[in-house]
């Protein structure tokens, strides 16, 4: 049985990743509507689609899309993967990984410096360089716990409309959040068809005429006093839109009779009001990320130190070799170097860029092997970091 690679556009490109993502990544049968998913896929501009065939016939295929990303205070050229799959018959044979290599190979020739996705298996994707972000938290609570914020005026207004009324604002918002949020990427196109299909309410919070908190949600349940209300996005600038966007969800008490509020990893919401019974569990599915381009990270913001470092990336053989990384005027400096004062896999060098796990676990988890002077300047380089992604895809 022969086997090829092969960079997928047009019809065929849509067709093939519609047969094998929906066998393998929804239930079935029957297959979901393929008009609607072609409404929303044809959105996604800039789509690079590579699938592995036996003979004449796909069998495993992965696409990506491309993204800006805030990788300490920098933004950077990204791409994120989905759609990965492969047919049963195919699967354990190694193919997926070879079309993932291809994937990666175009999408670093296109000048992007980081990848990301969500896996079906984190150990899978670890193993092809992506380290894990914090998982996504899901606070849930009684609506009626935050009655008392009835009483708070903190200004402003709350506009609400359907989200696909105000998607170029909920865009520009998210930019302005992403500016300075280390880790957060979303796609460069957006998703305006699924936007428009305005399934979502969104609330924004305006003070001075100016946005300064956004909230996207709907209202859940079959009896009324009893639905839920669930808000996929809660985001804010300021303290008082916190409160605004808080007080607004307060003023469903009587329709809904809870609340499940998804944040990222780094808020807690236990703290933003007394006597509130808060109950935390995290999303299922952490995203992942990898470094695609080591020469390319350069810029970010970093503390003092150097340290070269032999890079190990069998995926991506164009970062394999030693390398330099510096501060100068608080910024990284890469380059090419002669010499290494140590090893470190792709996995390493994308937990320190994250800002998780903490160096001093590269031995156990054999990203590299560092001395403890050298973790010293890592954790000074790059100190300990929150990444949040935002897009789930």
């Amino acid at each position: 049985m022969k086997t090829s690679i092969r960079q997928l556009q047009g019809e065929e490109m849509f067709d093939t990743l519609f047969d094998l993502s929906s066998y393998s990544l929804q239930p079935s049968p029957p297959f979901g509507n393929k008009e609607e998913w072609l409404a929303i896929v044809h959105e996604r501009q800039g789509m690079n689609c590579h699938a592995l065939f036996e003979d004449e016939a796909p069998v495993s295929i992965a696409v990506s899309t491309p993204m800006t990303q805030n990788m300490r205070g920098k933004l950077f050229p990204a791409c994120g993967v989905w759609g990965v799959s492969t047919f049963p018959s195919a699967r354990r044979k190694g193919y997926c990984r070879q079309v993932m290599a291809s994937l990666l190979s175009t999408d670093h020739d296109s000048g992007k410096a980081f990848s990301n996705l969500y896996p079906f298996r984190e150990s899978f994707y670890e193993r092809l360089g992506y380290v894990s972000f914090p998982l996504t938290k899901i606070a849930r609570l009684n609506t009626l716990d935050l009655a008392p914020l009835l009483k708070i005026e903190p200004g402003g207004e709350i506009r609400l409309t359907l989200f696909g009324e105000q998607y170029d604002t909920y865009r520009q918002e998210l930019a302005n959040i992403r500016a300075h949020r280390h880790g957060m990427a979303f796609f460069d196109f957006g998703d305006k068809a699924r936007a428009s299909q305005n399934t979502l309410w969104i609330a924004t919070a305006i003070f001075d005429g100016k946005v300064e908190g956004l909230l996207l949600y709907k209202i859940q349940g079959e009896e009324v006093t009893k639905y839920n209300f669930v808000a996929y996005r809660f985001y804010y600038s300021t303290s008082r839109a916190r409160y605004l966007l808080l007080g607004w969800i307060a003023r469903h008490i009587d329709q809904t009779s809870s609340l499940e509020l998804w944040l990222p990893e780094d808020e807690y919401p236990e703290t933003w009001l007394a006597d509130i019974q808060v109950k935390v569990e995290s999303a299922v599915r952490p995203a992942m990320s990898r470094v695609l381009n080591v020469e390319k990270i350069g810029g970010m913001q970093v503390g003092e130190g150097k340290f070269s470092a032999r890079i190990v990336d069998p995926l991506c053989p164009w970062n394999e070799g030693k390398w330099r990384f510096e501060s100068a005027d608080g910024k990284l400096q890469v380059s090419r170097t002669s010499n290494a004062d140590w090893e470190l896999i792709i996995q390493g060098l994308t937990a320190l860029v994250s800002g998780v796990p903490d160096p001093q676990d590269f031995p156990l988890r054999g990203w590299g092997n560092p001395d403890l002077s050298q973790i010293s300047t890592m954790r000074d380089m790059f100190p300990g970091m929150r990444p949040f992604m935002h897009d789930m895809f």
